[in-house]
């Protein structure tokens, strides 16, 4: 891994602590994190924002964990989009670099400018694991309304909520936008609760 950043104390200790809280969420957030190490003052966009406080096992708490690493490592962008004006209003409160808006993720990031190097999609609360048409379509979507900022080869895609059933078949939010990336022929970098992509050059 080649890092822009020189003193990784502040992060390693951050990740020490809370790393662990992650649960089945900790490895694949690892790898998010050591991709974004390897971008100098990454931009990082997430749809749905911090809803419950300190839930690091059950919802991840993604806005938390990117506003800490910019903390720490004192570089970075951050815009978390949520629908909910109380989990905006939490994030703002327990966030010190993270640009909260309050809108639809849709709409929202059809209006956005510029590049993102990490897309992080967790808007959409999954109910029934077997009846995920709303949240995959939903994200798939966000996928196609934040098209405009996939101008490099090196964003990360990340879905969160995403399970194997007993029977073989792909459940969760991220099961319309892998069935996109496998006709693509863009195989992901991880695959487990987290599924993550990295956005191939030819297909910009």
């Amino acid at each position: 891994m080649i890092t822009h950043y020189k003193d990784l104390a502040p992060w390693q200790a951050y990740w020490k602590e809370f790393g662990p809280q992650l649960a089945k969420r900790k490895d694949t957030f690892e790898k998010v994190f050591d991709h974004l190490l390897c971008i100098d003052n990454p931009v990082i966009i997430e749809t749905g924002t911090y809803r419950e406080e300190n839930n690091y096992a059950g919802d991840g708490c993604s806005t938390l964990l990117f506003d800490n690493f910019i903390e720490c490592t004192g570089s970075g962008t951050l815009i978390s989009i949520d629908i909910d004006p109380k989990a905006c209003a939490l994030a703002r409160n327990n966030t010190k670099h993270a640009e909260v808006i309050c809108g639809d993720s849709v709409e929202t990031l059809a209006l956005l400018d510029g590049s993102v190097d990490l897309l992080y999609l967790d808007s959409y609360n999954i109910q029934n694991w077997y009846d995920d048409w709303a949240p995959a379509s939903h994200h798939l979507k966000e996928l196609f309304a934040a098209k405009n900022l996939l101008v490099s080869s090196d964003t990360l895609i990340v879905v969160d909520d995403n399970l194997m059933a007993p029977d073989g078949r792909r459940l969760g939010k991220g099961r319309l936008i892998y069935e996109l990336m496998d006709s693509l022929g863009i195989d992901p970098l991880f695959d487990d609760y987290q599924v993550g992509w990295i956005w191939e050059e030819e297909y910009e």
